[in-house]
Parts: structure tokens; C-alpha cells; sequence
């Protein structure tokens, strides 16, 4: 018979290694000693159960088990808080995001058989398969197709939004806006998706910490609960219409020739022209992240071409 995997999210290595010696024998576990190497194991393994540690550095457990329980797939796994800081109000405030059920570390020396009942009774009996990506290669070069289609009528607007349906399509993405860059002047060109926030332009989002950051960094980020030290764009808007997750990434000015003869890396004095800010209901895994930003970073090139033709005289 096939053990059930149960997934241990925690920092501290110790509760690692008593968490084996109490389930070994009985499931087959995995380790993540983050939030994100937690999101990378559950987007890619058959997970029966969650062990969630409360107190984690940059995404804390409470605010992945948001995320978690937003996210359309992964919220059927059953997940249990387990803390050396049980409060009243934090296991409150865990339940109410649905956690199945709250264990003070204690337990684990003094009442091992208590919390392994408690696991036999919360762990999932449904397999839960997680989604895979592995179709992204023949959408992304239908994107590239339309991009070069749209790059001879010169239409800068009309290519970044097939471009952000291209992505939407593939990704499961639910949220794209597409800006450019003037010094450190955003402008918006298109903003796609069912739920948009409300009067959110360009004033606001140069207030926002996620636009200085990428605007002075130049540098993609990725972000699993946009709240966590503000690190999203309106990021307390975004939990609300369970938009869990984001990803930003810089388009730069430069030409896909000069991309491709500097080994597909981007020189570091090149300036920017964009951004885009993508947002799911799904949280992003770290292969989703490397792929969309690589691809963007790319096919920017070809935008970037459209762009400047705005600026051309005509003929």
C-alpha cells in the first residue's frame, strides 16, 4: 500500500527531525524550510496533508495559509497549524482562514499519540494532482507569432494586449497590466482581467513600494500574498478579490539582437521602457516564475520595436 505524503513547512530544522521520527513509519514526508519551497513542493507532488509552522521569515504561515486557501486547487488539502507560540488569537485567526486544526509543538514530546491521531483524521483521502505546465512552449511561440504579425502594423496597444491574453491563456493568470516608463514616470497602456481595482493609475501606483523597487532594481519579483511587507501593488486590494499572488517584471530597452548577442542576458546599463504586473488566484511555484519572467524579458524585445514606432516620423 502507498504511504500518503504529508508536507512539513517549518524553519527550524528540529521539528523537522522529530517530525520524521513521529511519521516516518506511517507517511511519506516532505520538507520545506519556506514558504516558497512549500508552494514548489505542493505544485509538484501528490500532498495528503500540510504541517504549517506560524512563525516563518518573509511570507509567515498564517499569510501562506491565506494564499493556500485562495488558491482554486490547493485549497482542498488539508492543512494544520503547528506553532511553538500558541496564542489564543493566532489559533483564531488560523482557523478562520481554514486551517483544519492548531498543535502547540509541545505536543510533539509530550503527547505523540494525540497528534498522530489528530493527522490520521485531518489527512485527505482525495489525490489532489497538481497542475503541470508543460504545454507553455507552444503557447509562448503563438505569442511570439502575433507579436511579429503586430510588430508590421506598428500597433504598440493592440500587441500588449494579445500579448497579455497570450499569457492569461497559458498561465491561468487572471490579472495583467502592462506599463511604460518615462524616467520615473508610469503611464498605464492596458489593464486585462474580471476583477480590477478601482481608481488605480498611474499616481497611485507610483506611491507603491513593488514600483519603486522594480523601477530602481530592475530586477523581476515574485511575491505569494502581496501583503506580506506591502510587497505587492495594491496589495490589500488583491487578497480582497483573491488575488493571491503576483509577479513583476521590468521590460527593458533594448533590441532582440542585442538580447540574443549578450547570451540572452540584459547588460546592466540598460534602461528600462516597462513593466508588467501579472496577478492569479493561484500561487506562482518558482519553475512559473523563471519561465513567464525569462519569456517577458524576451518577447519585451519585440515590444520594445513596436514601441518605438510610436515615436517615428511617418513617412
Amino acid at each position: 500500500m502507498n504511504k500518503k505524503n504529508i508536507l512539513i513547512i517549518d524553519d527550524e530544522r528540529m521539528t523537522h527531525v522529530i517530525v520524521k521520527a513521529l511519521l516516518k513509519q506511517e507517511y511519506k514526508l516532505h520538507f520545506a524550510s519556506n514558504a516558497q519551497e512549500g508552494i514548489d513542493i505542493l505544485t509538484e507532488n501528490i500532498i495528503h496533508l500540510v504541517l504549517l509552522d506560524i512563525q516563518m521569515p518573509e511570507i509567515s504561515g498564517i499569510e501562506l495559509l491565506e494564499s493556500l486557501m485562495i488558491d482554486t486547487v490547493l485549497r482542498d488539502i488539508p492543512i494544520i497549524i503547528i506553532t511553538g507560540k500558541a496564542t489564543s488569537e493566532i489559533e483564531k485567526n488560523a482557523r478562520k482562514l481554514g486551517a483544519k486544526e492548531f498543535i502547540d509543538k509541545k505536543r510533539l514530546f509530550t503527547d505523540k499519540n494525540s497528534v498522530l491521531k489528530i493527522i490520521r483524521q485531518k489527512i485527505s483521502d482525495q489525490v489532489i494532482k497538481p497542475s503541470t505546465i508543460s504545454d507553455y512552449k507552444q503557447d509562448f511561440k503563438k505569442i511570439i507569432k502575433v507579436l511579429i504579425q503586430e510588430n508590421f502594423s506598428g500597433d504598440f496597444f493592440s500587441a500588449c494586449r494579445k500579448f497579455g491574453v497570450g499569457l492569461m491563456n497559458s498561465f491561468q493568470i487572471d490579472y495583467v497590466s502592462f506599463w511604460t516608463i518615462q524616467g520615473m514616470k508610469p503611464s498605464l497602456v492596458i489593464s486585462l482581467g474580471d476583477d480590477q481595482p478601482e481608481d488605480f493609475g498611474p499616481d497611485e501606483i507610483y506611491t507603491e513600494k513593488a514600483f519603486k523597487k522594480i523601477a530602481l532594481e530592475r530586477k523581476p519579483y515574485l511575491t505569494n500574498n502581496p501583503t506580506s511587507e506591502n510587497s505587492g501593488v495594491f496589495a490589500e486590494r488583491s487578497i480582497l478579490m483573491g488575488l493571491s499572488s503576483e509577479i513583476g517584471i521590468p521590460l527593458f530597452k533594448i533590441s532582440k539582437e542585442a538580447l540574443m548577442n549578450n547570451k540572452m542576458r540584459v547588460p546592466p546599463e540598460t534602461r528600462l521602457f516597462g513593466f508588467m504586473i501579472i496577478k492569479r488566484k493561484r500561487v506562482f511555484s518558482t519553475k512559473e516564475f523563471r519561465i513567464l519572467t525569462k519569456f517577458v524579458v524576451q518577447a519585451g524585445t519585440l515590444l520594445y520595436e513596436i514601441y518605438t514606432k510610436l515615436f517615428q516620423p511617418r513617412k
